[in-house]
């Protein structure tokens, strides 16, 4: 994968997170780091010297692929002790060395599984033996390539944690790619937004999550997903009107210089609360396509009349009449993986609406985001008081 003028920092001891869909060139950032592939123009620097032409094994740097990478003939033992005895040889004794081993599978808890072979040994065990094996030579640098992809969703959440526990209590920088949203909010403390080879935003997990920069990181972080659809804004007696075709929402802002221009919202989760269908004030409404389950609290999608943005779509030019969406213009069906906005509303598991039945959220206009024509944040100016 291309990546095009990346260029970042990580701080002594920081986690950062490299965070996109497959293909954005995150892995191709975490090998050029490890000396794996080299940059065909820019720098690597590790601990302020430059690293362009040192091999991979002169970097100090430990790497974790999602596959593991165990040795099937070899024992955990044998394998976490592998980067020992290549990197000290003769050098150094095997008690020395085995003492070592025997320390770091303490922290990861795979102490008494030493003398079994990979084949032993379960999913998230051999994980945490691929992770001491990295960590065993006190590396400079933790990279880490989608570790987790492979466990199950329970182990996931268990192993991250004891990942970060165990890099924080060793204080090394470490480099972690995923392109799942939840790991890089629980794990990061920085994250890096990619997507197509190139950066779109980096920032702290709290950041990313309630300032995206522009339209692709909002539909991107986000769990449920972010409603993205098409409006417009124009003047009404001091304030804005959002415009979003069918409906509209007085949002007593001021937005100059952009009245009567074509946006993109983004409708997180958190931005909308239920209300009783003949509710006033800043409304939508639809009606309840499908509810799920989720035991503590229930998931209500409600179908509307506004017009969806996929994110890949969410920066091209829309059909508009005088900056307002109309519908009969609305773009062809088969252009939009998603043609028609759809709502996620959290709603206690209490309370059950049925299929069909009509819905009403009140938005919470201070969570929600506009986006100009080219995908860039517009800011909202709020009211003079």
């Amino acid at each position: 994968m291309v990546v095009d003028a990346v260029s970042m920092k990580v701080a002594s001891g920081e986690c950062l997170v490299l965070l996109g869909p497959s293909g954005c060139g995150k892995s191709t950032i975490l090998r050029m780091i490890a000396g794996l592939e080299d940059p065909t123009r820019g720098d690597v620097y590790i601990d302020g010297v430059l690293a362009n032409n040192l091999s991979a094994r002169d970097r100090g740097i430990a790497m974790v692929f999602q596959d593991f990478a165990l040795y099937p003939h070899l024992t955990a033992r044998e394998n976490i002790a592998m980067p020992l005895r290549i990197s000290h040889g003769a050098a150094r004794s095997l008690t020395e060395d085995m003492r070592r081993v025997e320390q770091v599978a303490g922290y990861l808890g795979v102490a008494d599984l030493l003398e079994r072979r990979p084949h032993q040994l379960s999913g998230g065990q051999r994980q945490r033996v691929a992770v001491a094996r990295a960590i065993v030579r006190n590396p400079r640098a933790f990279l880490l390539d989608e570790p987790l992809s492979q466990v199950d969703a329970h182990l996931r959440q268990a192993l991250r944690a004891e990942i970060m526990r165990l890099a924080r209590r060793l204080r090394v920088t470490t480099v972690y790619v995923t392109h799942d949203q939840q790991e890089a909010l629980a794990l990061a403390d920085r994250i890096v937004v990619m997507e197509s080879g190139r950066v779109r935003q980096i920032g702290t997990p709290h950041e990313i999550s309630s300032d995206p920069d522009d339209v692709f990181v909002a539909g991107f972080v986000g769990a449920p997903r972010t409603t993205l659809v098409q409006g417009a804004v124009y003047s009404d007696r001091g304030g804005s009107v959002l415009d979003l075709g069918e409906q509209a929402i007085d949002t007593q802002a001021r937005l100059p210089g952009h009245h009567t221009d074509r946006v993109t919202v983004a409708l997180r989760t958190d931005a909308l609360r239920p209300v009783p269908v003949d509710a006033d004030g800043p409304v939508l409404r639809g009606t309840v396509s499908f509810v799920e389950d989720l035991g503590s609290e229930l998931l209500v999608h409600v179908s509307t009349d506004l017009v969806g943005v996929p994110a890949a779509y969410a920066s091209a030019d829309a059909r508009t009449s005088s900056g307002r969406v109309v519908p009969h213009q609305r773009r062809p069906l088969d252009e939009l993986e998603e043609p028609f906005g759809e709502l996620v509303v959290r709603v206690p598991s209490g309370t059950r609406p049925g299929i069909g039945d009509a819905f009403a959220v009140e938005v919470d206009l201070d969570r929600v985001f506009l986006f100009d024509r080219a995908g860039g944040r517009l800011r909202v100016q709020a009211p003079a008081t």
